[in-house]
């Protein structure tokens, strides 16, 4: 009797352990279900999110990211355009992860930029347009008619300092030496025969200087933006093509779906017709 008593006693002991168990199972497979769940929904905000996305731009650049975002919507892309007033400060937002991308400073800028701050901005290919780069007067119509002491006002950044020296040396102003540094500076000004007076500014507040100096050098586009005639120049540098300017991403996302869609459209016959018309010539495309 003892003995059918204890095996009783282990058979209901196994049942209710089995439950036990069974019950543990279940719950465990919930949140199973619940966490899956949840990644689902993490992964589709992710996929959704990639179709809302910040483009960094200045206000003599917005009209054509107008334009790409215009185009974009076609295709089912929310592009938000945050306009900025300085040149560096989109690059500075795109480091810190406050936009996605850029469309602002040529390809030698930003390759400046990220030796500078350690950083890897990438310029996805193909480029969309350039600015030419040329000197311009409100006061005189030849580079020889720039008067001994003439004041010219420049970029001062590394990157368009060096372009403008080079533009100066080609014009015949003056002689570069040796550089001292990766960049032409001041300092390596050989030979001045005119004893002209570089005088450094902000590379998108050099147009604002041109009645207070005698000649300025700087780009088409900010030259049109400012109500000038871009085509109207003492001397023109013949390396613009090499300063494209074009979509800039962190590294990651340079085959992302968005930005592939963003390129595509600035390759369609729509977007350079409406480009071509707003800027005519200001901007140049840079496969056309």
């Amino acid at each position: 009797m003892k003995k059918r008593k204890r095996i009783l006693i282990f058979m209901m002991s196994l049942i209710i352990l089995s439950t036990i168990l069974t019950a543990c199972g279940e719950d465990d497979k919930k949140q199973d279900v619940i966490v899956n769940s949840d990644d689902e929904l993490d992964n589709k905000t992710k996929i959704e999110e990639k179709k809302k996305f910040t483009v960094g731009c200045m206000p003599l650049n917005e009209p054509a990211v107008q334009i790409m975002k215009e185009l974009l919507e076609s295709k089912g892309y929310d592009l938000e355009v945050t306009v900025f007033d300085g040149n560096h400060l989109p690059a500075v937002a795109l480091k810190e992860g406050n936009i996605d991308s850029l469309i602002l400073n040529h390809l030698p800028w930003i390759n400046t930029f990220n030796q500078e701050n350690n950083t890897n901005l990438t310029m996805v290919e193909p480029y969309v347009y350039y600015s030419y780069f040329a000197v311009y007067s409100s006061k005189y119509n030849s580079i020889d008619e720039l008067p001994q002491n003439a004041q010219i006002a420049i970029a001062g950044d590394p990157t368009n300092m060096d372009r403008s020296l080079r533009v100066l040396r080609d014009a015949g102003l003056i002689t570069l030496g040796e550089k001292t540094g990766n960049f032409y500076s001041l300092l390596d000004i050989e030979d001045n025969p005119k004893n002209v007076k570089l005088i450094e500014t902000e590379t998108t507040a050099t147009v604002r200087s041109i009645e207070d100096v005698d000649a300025i050098i700087t780009f088409s586009s900010t030259m049109k933006m400012a109500g000038f005639d871009p085509k109207v120049y003492l001397y023109e540098d013949e390396s613009s093509t090499q300063f494209p300017t074009g979509l800039v991403v962190q590294p990651e996302n340079v085959d992302v779906e968005w930005v592939k869609a963003l390129i595509e459209v600035t390759q369609t016959d729509e977007f350079k017709e409406k480009f071509n018309e707003f800027y005519g010539g200001a901007y140049k495309l840079f496969n056309d």
